[in-house]
């Protein structure tokens, strides 16, 4: 399990869909609100030189991340 040092949730990195497009992440945001979003990586982790959002895997991201696909999620 992981602690987010911004977040303070607990995540198990198997259930997170990990965003880097900042577009992507706004409209993820918006469309879901922030508790769908669990951590945010800064320090190389995941993708280097970049911001990388952590949303919880579930039905809901799912659902944004087809709306996202159809260039829907406005």
């Amino acid at each position: 399990m992981i602690i987010s040092k911004i977040t303070g949730r607990e995540y198990n990195e198997a259930n997170c869909v990990y965003v880097t497009n900042m577009l992507q992440c706004q409209r993820y945001l918006a469309h879901l609100g922030p508790e769908y979003l669990l951590d945010i990586l800064y320090t190389g982790t995941y993708r280097k030189d970049s911001l990388v959002f952590v949303f919880e895997k579930c039905p809901e991201t799912r659902k944004a991340k087809e709306l996202w696909d159809k260039h829907e999620l406005n």
